[in-house]
């Protein structure tokens, strides 16, 4: 018996907040702006000729009102792409969190229990984007709770460890996961010891790596005990 055939996801087209991340708001915001002074122009303009003004009047308040529109419009996204480019200061500065993409459409099949076509979505931007480290982190997240592979987990979460756009707690938490399944499901705990050193090495002084040095001492501890001639 031949297998039905499964057709492909629906292509999942990026929303206007997946485009632009916290400015989305700005461009609806400048949008909306924009349209409420064209409108209140425009009917200051009809109340004005009702009152006896000429259709050349008229048509010049039009005019008037568009370039109102478009002129709060322009100084809106103006303000917004400064506030884009303060964003941008504060990313390359570390000093916040810098935009996640939602990945709404595979996020909506997780919630339909349909988690073989959510990781082939996320499979298939892993693919198509080196540097995509939110999806890396939720595919791999579904792989070890959901599916039980903890191997193609722990697979992700070193892609994350690599990726130069990444963020150190992006780095940090896909390290402490990594640990978690090699101390625990993958059974490698010695592998678990050098993940750790090197998440102290590369990020010293860090408050969340510096709790990361009582977990390597437990672990050596372990290990230590497991020892044949201990």
């Amino acid at each position: 018996m031949i297998p039905p055939v499964r057709p492909d996801p629906p292509e999942y087209k990026p929303t206007l907040f997946d485009r632009h991340g916290p400015l989305a708001g700005e461009y609806v915001r400048a949008a909306s702006y924009s349209t409420l002074a064209g409108a209140i122009t425009f009917i200051a303009a009809m109340l004005l000729t009702r009152g006896g003004g000429s259709f050349s009047t008229l048509f010049i308040m039009v005019g008037g009102a568009i370039a109102v529109a478009l002129g709060a419009f322009a100084l809106t996204l103006g303000i917004s792409h400064a506030a884009g480019r303060t964003y941008q200061h504060l990313m390359m500065d570390g000093s916040a969190t810098p935009y996640e993409e939602q990945h709404s459409y595979q996020q909506a099949l997780v919630m339909q229990g349909k988690l073989d076509q959510a990781l082939e979505s996320f499979e298939a931007i892993v693919v198509e984007q080196p540097s995509a480290v939110s999806a890396r982190i939720k595919a791999a997240e579904l792989y070890a709770r959901d599916k039980g592979n903890a191997q193609r987990a722990a697979e992700l979460f070193r892609e994350v460890q690599w990726i130069n756009s990444a963020t150190a707690g992006q780095v940090i938490y896909a390290t402490h996961r990594l640990v978690d399944l090699l101390t625990g499901p993958l059974d490698d705990p010695g592998r678990a010891v050098v993940e750790l050193r090197r998440l102290i090495e590369r990020f010293p002084g860090n408050p969340a790596v510096e709790r990361s040095r009582d977990a390597l001492r437990v672990l050596k501890a372990r290990l230590h005990a497991t020892e044949p001639n201990a």
